[in-house]
């Protein structure tokens, strides 16, 4: 993403934002729409949390939970093609299942075939693939927040919210 008008500033809060404690960080704004531009934007996302070592194994399990594809052959894929989580994502959304597919998808995407050229030839809509995508982007993005939110606990939560903690007499 080359254009600044593609990312946002949001506020992470701690302890995932910094050493410190919370902080901003410039995120690649949502991607919508059910388009070429909608799964080319899904797919920076999808690699961009695959490039951070801890969301790494939210962006495979969310790309084998939407595409049907286990981790241990998203992996193998990955290996063997020289492809990033995103590209794969959307090639197992075309491919629908079918080993031998991904791998001509693949070849064909490396000749310079577009998205949406490789879902008509595969009898599928571009909006399908988009919806794939962003339905693994989103996974991915919300298991990691969850994750965190659970790595705070449930005390900070309450904290918060102005609850205080009871103590058993004698505590």
């Amino acid at each position: 993403m080359k254009d600044d008008q593609e990312y946002e500033t949001v506020f992470v809060p701690p302890p995932v934002g910094s050493l410190l404690g919370g902080g901003t960080v410039r995120v690649p704004k949502k991607t919508t729409g059910n388009d070429e531009q909608a799964v080319l934007g899904n797919i920076r996302h999808l690699n961009a949390a695959a490039g951070s070592k801890d969301e790494r194994p939210y962006v495979v399990s969310a790309v084998s939970k939407v595409t049907g594809v286990s981790e241990k052959n998203l992996q193998a894929q990955q290996d063997s093609l020289r492809l990033r989580f995103g590209e794969l994502c959307a090639i197992n959304a075309i491919a629908r299942g079918n080993d031998s597919k991904v791998r001509e998808i693949a070849g064909q995407r490396a000749q310079g075939r577009s998205w949406t050229d490789l879902a008509k030839a595969n009898g599928l809509s571009i909006g399908s693939v988009a919806q794939v995508t962003r339905n693994a982007s989103e996974l991915t993005a919300n298991s990691f927040t969850n994750n965190a939110d659970r790595q705070t606990g449930g005390q900070r939560k309450l904290h918060d919210l102005g609850v205080k903690p009871q103590v058993l007499p004698g505590n």
